[in-house]
């Protein structure tokens, strides 16, 4: 689902000067200064664009602008450790199941750090990796839920064993690289896999095509620029307009030679595109790039990605939310590996019958709406549905139930309220799972009168989807 329908066409930027970045090994910590990845290990056996296939499958021409994220997990940070590959691809499993219809997914970035290294054995010697690795450890061997191993921010050192000293060198053990092995807890917990997955075409329409027909993202390793980036590493003037929105330009030539001569990678999780997107490109001084004519030179095309730098730094001001970019599709297509897998098959519980009993208790009564209320889209004020309840006495407990129609409940926030007492029974949940009924018990409203007005809340907070009321029942003991 789109959120953001168009952006500007031309964002020419202003002043260049000193921003954040990260280092290939180490970094001063915080949101917008991880470390890089390891370029030999993020390129490792990535076949080049001439050995991958270019069939197109959609029929007809692209969206202009298409994005998909509104079926992500919450941007995370990498912290001071160079496993960016890590988190690009469990950020592509965590949306993955979310369109395979799983509530808020947050799986193990810590885990398959060591997975890969110890199970796969890829790695050993690197904090480095990538995504075709990084899938064949999920594949094969699965990973758990965040909470069996949390991540870890920095990489062990010698406080946490003497044989992890920077000074080994090469010398250090895998244990080094993956801070340990998984506690038991991790090792018993229940695993989550994906389907092996495939390298595709890096080139633009290749991979629009593919976000298009399946409804997926996909994982791009990337040769690192760090001018492009707005990197702190680069010898080259900066540009902070570009790291607040995000925006990732097509190296320039100082740039690409500046870069190699400390060459590293980053990997990203695409999400969608703008294809009027344009910015001016720039030069090895910060100032606007120009042709023969005295014209800027504009980069035209952009990727929309999901970064692993938090949120406090990087992309703070980019549209789609911070930590979010738009990386040029001209940068991809030359210096990018794109790896992407499928949704997998997941048993759901089966969902329990909707409905309130007849109750047994002789002071119990239910009342019901069978109203039909239109929800206003994006509207943070919603619609209320009544029921007026004339009984006498006091409430022990409350039964709701409620049938909404909806085609992204992701965007619904629903309340009951009665007298003074808000309740809320749903915010914003789900995805993009199309209609929402519940039957939710509550004691939230004890000991107040049952006589008076019932009202159920709801309020759509997002553009696109629309839906309605099909009515609510309550029942009152």
């Amino acid at each position: 689902m789109t959120r953001f329908s168009s952006l500007l066409t031309l964002w020419m930027l202003g002043s260049a000067v000193a921003v954040s970045g990260c280092d290939s090994e180490t970094g001063s910590g915080g949101d917008g200064d991880a470390p890089l990845s390891d370029y030999d290990a993020l390129f490792d056996g990535a076949p080049g664009n001439d050995a991958l296939p270019f069939d197109i499958k959609a029929d007809g021409p692209a969206p202009r602008q298409f994005d998909l994220v509104d079926v992500q997990s919450p941007v995370k940070s990498q912290g001071r450790r160079g496993v960016c590959s890590v988190f690009s691809t469990t950020a592509l499993m965590e949306h993955l199941y979310i369109l395979a219809g799983q509530e808020d997914p947050d799986f193990s970035e810590q885990y398959l750090q060591w997975s890969v290294k110890e199970e796969v054995g890829s790695f050993p010697r690197t904090s480095g990796s990538n995504a075709n690795y990084n899938l064949q450890a999920i594949n094969e061997y699965g990973i758990p839920i965040e909470s069996a191993w949390a991540y870890e921010i920095d990489q062990w050192d010698e406080n946490d064993d003497p044989e992890c000293a920077k000074d080994n060198g090469d010398d250090r053990p895998t244990r080094c690289y993956t801070n340990g092995a998984p506690p038991q807890e991790a090792l018993d917990a229940e695993k989550f896999t994906l389907p092996r997955g495939r390298y595709r075409n890096s080139r633009r329409n290749s991979i629009i095509d593919h976000m298009r027909v399946t409804g997926t993202g996909a994982v791009v390793g990337l040769d690192f620029f760090y001018q492009a980036w707005n990197h702190r590493g680069t010898s080259l003037t900066r540009t902070t307009d570009n790291w607040d929105k995000g925006i990732v330009l097509d190296p320039n030539a100082e740039d690409i030679t500046k870069s190699h001569e400390k060459r590293a990678g980053h990997s990203v999780l695409l999400v969608g595109w703008d294809l009027d997107m344009s910015v001016p490109r720039r030069e090895a001084d910060g100032s606007v790039m120009t042709d023969a004519n005295g014209e800027p030179v504009m980069d035209t095309g952009f990727f929309v990605f999901k970064n692993s730098w938090g949120t406090g730094s990087f992309g703070v001001d980019n549209p789609h939310g911070a930590g979010y970019g738009f990386i040029s599709m001209e940068y991809v297509e030359t210096y990018g590996s794109v790896r992407v897998s499928d949704i997998p098959e997941v048993e759901l519980p089966e969902p329990e019958e909707p409905g309130i009993e007849e109750p047994t208790d002789p002071e119990a009564e239910i009342f019901d709406s069978e109203e039909v209320v239109e929800i206003p889209d994006n509207d943070p004020v919603g619609v209320t549905s009544n029921i007026e309840v004339p009984s006498e006495g006091v409430v022990s407990r409350i039964t709701v139930e409620f049938q909404i129609e909806h085609t992204y409940r992701g965007d619904l926030t629903v309340r009951l309220v009665h007298g003074d007492t808000i309740v809320t029974l749903h915010d914003r949940a789900g995805g993009g799972e199309d209609d929402l009924v519940k039957t939710l018990e509550l004691t939230d409203f004890a000991d107040q009168d049952r006589g008076g007005t019932w009202q159920l809340q709801v309020a759509d907070n997002a553009n696109l989807d629309t839906g309605r009321i099909n009515g609510w029942t309550l029942l009152i003991e």
